[in-house]
């Protein structure tokens, strides 16, 4: 069987030039599991300046290169970051379509998703950028095999909660990544806000990417879908202002089902609140049901899931929380 080849480019931050060795580790990983990797010209050359590689039209004739590479059947960033919604205007969406390849990634990348599913048939996979998933030095986890495993193979499937999580970042900068454990947290589980059940196609997106994007011509319709939001550094005040500008534009309006991850970094800025707290406070009384603490997103380990696959949620105070994946558009699409 012909080997899976990954493309890999570099739309937002430099971090395969900040974490050569971690980069080089990940790259590795994915080697190991059989993968084979194509590097886009401007990781393969170094390029470099500062906070990205080099200007949103470069960085876009990078990803294009690789997408027009008729050997290449996944794209995979090296991280997220900021600036990935720089590179859509000098996107050619019709060659983005026409490749039918698979789109990895998460957090800024949300822009770069959220595009190719409004202006293209693909359906992107939420989650799995190239250091930040594959560079964990303890290696791939149980949870990571399992999630991919699901994701690759099955047409259905439930989404199971990991038992430990960690927020704990761990410095990669330094050797830190390689000689401190990484210290994990017993999961509380996934919580309900509202109950009910619902069935819909899902889209999972990076609350402050989505923002960013609010009344461009790049943001699909959430009506009648399912919607997981996530953050990584959720700051209070910040979230309370991402949140009510996503309110006043209507995202939460017409939508079957909201789902929250849990966030890497929370800050109350001393305001005795919890992160659930400013949901409900912003959300007020909602007629779908609503779950939080979900493991989509930042921490580690994460699930992964393809855009627009048909999700059922059903959130029950008696009965529990229950996630599953009805059809899995990434082998359906």
């Amino acid at each position: 069987m012909k080997k899976k080849v990954i493309g890999v480019y570099a739309p937002a931050n430099a971090a395969h030039i900040w974490f050569e060795e971690k980069y080089l580790f990940a790259k590795k990983q994915l080697e190991d599991m059989g993968f084979e990797i194509v590097e886009g010209n401007l990781v393969k050359d170094k390029r470099y300046q500062g906070y990205r590689t080099a200007s949103a039209k470069e960085r876009a004739e990078e990803m294009m290169e690789l997408i027009k590479n008729k050997d290449i059947d996944i794209m995979m960033p090296v991280i997220g970051g900021y600036n990935s919604g720089s590179l859509l205007p000098s996107f050619d969406f019709d060659e983005i379509g026409k490749s039918q390849k698979k789109f990895f990634g998460y957090s800024d990348i949300t822009a770069i998703q959220l595009a190719i599913l409004k202006k293209t048939n693909l359906k992107p996979i939420y989650g799995g950028s190239l250091i930040p998933t594959f560079g964990e030095y303890e290696g791939i986890s149980p949870f990571l095999k399992n999630t991919l495993d699901n994701l690759f193979f099955k047409e259905n499937y439930t989404l199971e909660e990991p038992e430990f999580y960690s927020n704990k970042l761990l410095n990669a900068f330094t050797d830190e990544w390689k000689n401190k454990k990484r210290e994990y947290i017993k999961n509380e589980g996934w919580k309900i806000l509202n109950e009910g059940e619902t069935e819909a196609e899902v889209i999972i997106a990076n609350i402050d990417t989505l923002v960013s994007l609010l009344a461009t011509e790049y943001v699909p319709n959430f009506k009648g879908k399912i919607l997981i939001l996530e953050e990584m550094n959720a700051t209070i005040d910040s979230e309370e202002r991402n949140l009510n500008t996503l309110k006043l534009s209507g995202v939460f309006e017409g939508i079957k089902g909201l789902i929250f991850g849990k966030p890497e970094v929370y800050d109350d800025r001393n305001s005795d609140l919890e992160y659930i707290d400013i949901i409900k406070e912003v959300l007020g009384k909602r007629d779908y049901p609503i779950i939080y603490n979900f493991d989509c997103g930042h921490t580690i380990p994460s699930l992964i899931i393809s855009q627009d696959s048909l999700l059922s949620l059903k959130a029950n105070h008696k009965t529990g929380i229950k996630v599953e994946i009805l059809k899995n558009s990434y082998i359906n699409s």
